[in-house]
């Protein structure tokens, strides 16, 4: 289950092999955080395992005019 808490240092706790992103929400799969641009590590072994990165700015809103 994820934790209800927010993990220091950009770290992402994995969840029956799942992660809270912050750009693609909750229950993405470790696999897809393996090619994100913004990921800086994946620590599997940790106790308990995390996924660790640093997204950059949200892309800029398009608005009709």
């Amino acid at each position: 289950m994820f934790s209800l808490f927010r993990s220091p240092g950009g770290e992402h706790y994995v969840d029956r092999g799942c992660v809270s992103c912050p750009r693609r929400g909750r229950g993405v799969e470790v696999d897809l955080c393996a090619g994100c641009e913004w990921m800086t590590s994946i620590e599997l072994q940790a106790k308990p395992p995390f996924v660790r990165c640093e997204p950059g700015p949200a892309p800029a809103l398009r608005t009709r005019v």
